[in-house]
C-alpha cells in the first residue's frame, strides 16, 4: 500500500461532529462523569481542596470577599495591601461565590478544558473519537490536574482552547453575522482568559492562538488574525476597568518594582528526569503524604519542591505523539511540533549557558519566573499531536508500511516494560537501590520509609505501560475502525489518565473552616494587629515530621494552619496580619523592606517596631523563654510544631498622634533613629526627607489624642486632637498614591517609619479623611 500525505487544506473538510458521533459523544460524557465521580465530593462542598496556593492564600482571600466585597484594599493583609486587584487573591468572576465550592470551581474548569480542546481538535482530525482522546490527553493531564493547586491557573487553563478555537473558527466569507459572532466568541473567550488571573499562562494561551491564526492554514490568515486582534480590543476593552485596578494595585509593589532575581526567576525549570513520571506516576513523591512515599525527588526540582506536582502526560498519548511525530504524515503538524519544541527548550532555561546573562540584560523579563510554565504549551500541543496519532495511525488505514514497522518497536518496548515489571517484583531491592542513588545521606527520614511505596508501586506500574504498549502494537498492525476498539481506546486513555488525578487534589474536610480555633479566636480579640511566625517546615523527608503528625497526609498540615493561625487563614476570622509573607511579590515594596528588615533582628529588637505598628500579639514557635514585653496566652501544641500566643506588653494603638517627628535621608538612617535609645514610638516617629515644617515640636503633647470615627477598608476617618501640630500615625502600608484631607482641606502625607503612612495635622481638634486606594 502507498504512502499518502494529506495537506493541511484537505483537512478541513469533512469536519466530524459529535453530535453526528453517539459513539464519541458518548465516550466524552462518560470522561467527564469519570471526573465528576472522582471528585464528588469537591462538587459537593463537603470536601475542600487544600494544596499550595489554593489552601494557604487563595481560599482564605476568597472567603473575605463576604466581608470585602469590591474593596481595592485588604486591611487583614500586612498592614493593608491589593485585594480585588490582584489576581492571587479574587477573580475577577467570582464563581463559586462560596469558598466550600472552591472544589467544584476546579472541577468544573477541568470539564470545560475538557470540552474546548475536544472541540478544537475536531477540526484536525477525521474521527470524533479521536478528538474525544486528545481532549482527554489534555484536561486529564498532570500539567493540567497540578494546575487545580492554583485557582487563577486552573481557570486560565481552560480556557485557553476556547480562544483557540475561537480565532480558528474566524468565517471564510465577509457575512456580518458571522464575523459578529466570530469577533464576540474571541472577545468573550479572551476577557474569561485574562481575568482568570495567570499572567503568564495567559499570555502563553494567547501565543498559541496567534501561531494557530498565522500558520495554520494560509488561505485564511488574514482572517483568523483579524479576529484574534480585534477581538482581543474588543476584550481588552470588556476588562478595562479590572486591568486598571490591577494596574493600579500593583503600581507599588515589589514585583513591578524590584522584579525577580534570577535566581528566583529560575527557581522551577524542567528537569528531563520528570519525563519518567508518565510511566511511574508519583515516581518521585505523592503529594498526599507527608513521609511514606513523600516527595523526595529534589534531584529533578533544583532542590524545592515541585512547583506542579505531576507532569503525567499517559503512556498513550505521549506514545502516539511520539510515533507520529517520526511518521511520513508529521509535515501536517509541523506548527505543532514546532511549538512544542521551542517550549520544551524555553522550559529548559535554567541549564541553558548565557541564559542568566540574557536575563539580567532585559529588566521586562523580571517580572516573570519559573520556566516550566512553558511546558504548558508543550502540554497543549503534545494533546494535538497524540490526537492526530490516533486519528492518522490508528484510526486510519494509510502508512501500512511505517505502522508494521512502529508496532514491532512497540512490542519489543512492551516486551522490555514487561521483564522490567517481572524483575521489580522478584527484586525490589535493586528498584530501591537505583533510587537511592538520588538520595542525599544528610536527610532526616529513613530511605525504606519514603522509597517502599514507590518501590512497591513500580511493578503494577511497569506492567500497565506494558499492556497499554501492547495493545497500541497490536492496534497499529490491525487499523481498529471497528466500535469496540475505539471504545478500547478512550476506556484505557481515561483510565490510565483519571488514576493519579484524586492524588493531585489534596482534600479536608469544609467543615474544619467553619469554626476558628482557641488561638485564632484570641489573636482576633486582642485587638491589634498579629505578628505570625509559626514554623510551617513541611518538608517532613528532608528535616523530618514537623512536631505532631496524626496522620501521614496533607490533612495534618492543614489542621496545623488552621488551629495556629498561619498567615491568612485566621483572616476570615478577624485577625489582621502584620508582616505577613507576601504573595509573588504582589505586596508592597516598602512592605517586603520593612519585613526582611524585622526579620534580620532578634525577638527582643522586634519588639519596638511591632510595639509601634500595633502589633498587640505575636504567634510564634521560637520566642525565647522568658523575654520581657510577652505575656503568654495560649498554647497550641495538638498538630504540627507547638506554638503559642503571646501579648504584647504595651503595644501602642495604630492610629495615634505623635508632636516629635525626625527626618531621614536613607533606609538605613530611619532604621538608626527609630532603632536608637532615646527613640520613644510612643510620641515619636521618623518620616522619608526632611521633618514637616508644620510640626517643629519634641517631647510629649498631653493633650494629644486620636480616634477612629469610620474605618473601611479602603479608607479611614480619625478624629484627633492636640495642643500643638503632629502626625497622625497611621499603620496602613503608605504608597504614594495615599491621599488625606483634614477638616476639609488637602493634607501632608509622609512616608512614616520605614513603610507606613503620617497625616500632618494642625493644632486643636481636626477630622482627617485618609484614602489608601492607589
Amino acid at each position: 500500500m502507498p504512502e499518502t500525505n494529506l495537506t493541511p487544506a484537505s483537512l478541513r473538510t469533512p469536519t466530524p461532529s459529535l453530535l453526528k458521533t453517539p459513539l464519541a459523544l458518548g465516550l466524552l460524557v462518560a470522561l467527564l462523569a469519570v471526573l465528576g465521580t472522582l471528585h464528588a465530593d469537591l462538587l459537593t462542598g463537603s470536601n475542600v481542596p487544600f494544596y499550595r496556593d489554593i489552601g494557604t492564600t487563595q481560599r482564605p482571600a476568597r472567603e473575605l470577599f463576604e466581608k470585602l466585597g469590591s474593596s481595592s484594599i485588604s486591611p487583614h493583609l500586612s498592614f493593608g495591601q491589593p485585594y480585588l486587584g490582584n489576581p492571587n487573591f479574587v477573580l475577577a468572576y467570582p464563581f463559586p461565590k462560596s469558598p466550600r465550592f472552591l472544589g467544584a470551581h476546579l472541577v468544573l474548569h477541568v470539564a470545560i478544558a475538557l470540552a474546548g480542546m475536544t472541540l478544537v481538535l475536531l477540526r484536525f482530525v477525521r474521527n470524533a473519537e479521536a478528538a474525544v482522546f486528545g481532549g482527554a490527553a489534555w484536561a486529564f493531564s498532570g500539567y493540567v490536574f497540578s494546575c487545580t493547586a492554583f485557582v487563577n491557573a486552573i481557570t486560565t487553563v481552560a480556557w485557553i482552547p476556547w480562544v483557540v478555537l475561537a480565532v480558528l473558527a474566524a468565517p471564510e466569507a465577509a457575512g456580518l453575522r458571522q464575523w459578529v459572532l466570530s469577533l464576540g466568541g474571541t472577545a468573550v473567550t479572551i476577557a474569561l482568559l485574562v481575568t482568570a488571573g495567570e499572567p503568564a499562562l495567559g499570555v502563553l494561551g494567547l501565543g498559541i492562538a496567534f501561531i494557530s491564526a498565522l500558520f495554520l492554514d494560509p488561505e485564511r490568515v488574514r482572517n483568523r488574525l483579524a479576529v484574534f486582534f480585534g477581538g482581543g480590543l474588543l476584550a481588552a476593552l470588556l476588562t478595562a476597568p479590572w486591568l486598571l485596578a490591577v494596574l493600579r494595585s500593583t503600581t507599588y509593589s515589589s514585583r513591578r518594582l524590584r522584579g525577580f532575581s534570577w535566581t528566583e526567576f529560575a527557581a522551577a525549570g524542567f528537569h528531563p528526569g520528570r519525563l519518567l513520571e508518565t510511566p511511574f506516576p508519583f515516581l518521585f513523591g505523592d503529594p498526599s503524604r507527608l513521609v511514606s512515599g513523600g516527595f523526595w525527588g529534589f534531584s529533578v526540582t533544583q532542590g524545592n519542591p515541585p512547583y506542579l506536582t505531576s507532569l503525567h502526560f499517559g503512556v498513550l498519548a505521549l506514545v502516539l505523539a511520539a510515533v507520529f511525530v517520526i511518521s511520513p504524515r508529521r509535515a501536517e503538524a509541523k506548527v505543532w511540533i514546532g511549538m512544542a519544541a521551542a517550549a520544551f527548550v524555553a522550559s529548559l532555561t535554567p541549564w541553558i549557558p548565557g541564559a542568566s546573562t540574557v536575563y539580567g540584560a532585559f529588566p521586562f523579563l523580571h517580572s516573570l519566573r519559573y520556566p516550566i510554565k512553558a511546558m504548558l504549551v508543550v502540554t497543549f500541543c503534545l494533546a494535538v499531536l497524540s490526537a492526530f496519532g490516533a486519528d492518522r495511525l490508528l484510526m486510519q488505514d494509510t502508512l501500512y508500511r511505517f505502522r508494521k514497522r512502529a508496532s514491532w518497536s512497540l512490542a519489543f518496548l512492551a516486551l522490555c516494560f514487561a521483564l522490567l515489571a517481572v524483575w521489580a517484583r522478584l527484586r525490589p531491592e535493586g528498584v530501591s537501590r537505583i533510587l537511592r542513588l538520588s538520595w542525599d545521606d544528610s536527610w532526616v527520614s529513613r530511605p525504606s520509609v519514603v522509597l517502599d511505596p514507590v518501590v512497591q508501586r513500580f511493578p503494577a506500574q511497569a506492567a500497565l505501560v506494558a499492556g497499554l504498549l501492547l495493545f497500541l502494537s497490536w492496534s497499529l498492525r490491525h487499523s481498529p475502525a471497528n466500535a469496540p476498539s475505539r471504545v478500547a481506546l478512550l476506556v484505557l486513555a481515561g483510565l490510565e489518565l483519571s488514576i493519579a488525578t484524586f492524588r493531585i487534589i489534596p482534600r479536608v474536610p469544609a467543615e474544619w473552616y467553619a469554626t476558628p480555633s482557641p488561638l485564632v479566636q484570641r489573636a482576633a480579640s486582642l485587638g491589634g494587629r498579629t505578628f505570625e511566625r509559626t514554623a510551617k517546615d513541611i518538608d517532613a523527608v528532608r528535616r523530618g515530621v514537623f512536631g505532631k503528625a496524626p496522620a501521614d497526609s496533607i490533612a495534618s498540615v492543614t489542621l496545623a494552619q488552621i488551629l495556629q493561625g498561619w498567615a491568612q487563614s485566621g483572616a476570615p476570622h478577624g485577625i489582621l496580619y502584620a508582616y505577613d509573607q507576601d504573595p509573588d511579590g504582589s505586596y508592597s515594596l516598602l512592605d517586603r523592606m520593612a519585613r526582611d528588615m524585622l526579620l534580620s533582628r532578634r525577638w527582643d529588637q522586634r519588639l519596638k517596631w511591632l510595639r509601634s505598628a500595633g502589633v498587640s500579639g505575636i504567634i510564634a514557635h521560637d520566642v525565647p523563654e522568658g523575654l520581657p514585653g510577652l505575656e503568654l496566652v495560649i498554647r497550641e501544641d495538638r498538630v504540627g510544631i507547638p506554638t503559642a500566643l503571646y501579648r504584647v506588653e504595651g503595644w501602642l494603638p495604630g492610629v495615634r498622634r505623635v508632636p516629635a517627628v525626625f527626618g531621614s535621608g536613607s533606609v538605613t538612617e530611619a532604621v538608626r533613629i527609630f532603632e536608637s535609645e532615646d527613640f520613644d514610638p510612643e510620641f515619636m516617629a521618623v518620616v522619608s526627607g526632611t521633618p514637616p515644617a508644620a510640626v517643629p515640636g519634641l517631647g510629649k503633647d498631653p493633650e494629644a489624642s486620636a480616634a477612629i470615627v469610620e474605618e473601611r477598608p479602603d479608607s479611614m476617618i480619625v478624629k484627633t486632637a492636640g495642643s500643638r501640630p503632629g502626625l497622625l500615625h497611621i499603620a496602613r502600608t503608605y504608597t504614594p498614591s495615599v491621599n488625606a484631607t483634614v477638616n476639609g482641606q488637602p493634607a501632608e502625607v509622609r512616608l512614616t517609619n520605614l513603610h507606613l503612612t503620617g497625616v500632618v495635622v494642625p493644632a486643636g481638634t481636626s477630622t482627617a479623611v485618609i484614602s489608601f486606594v492607589p
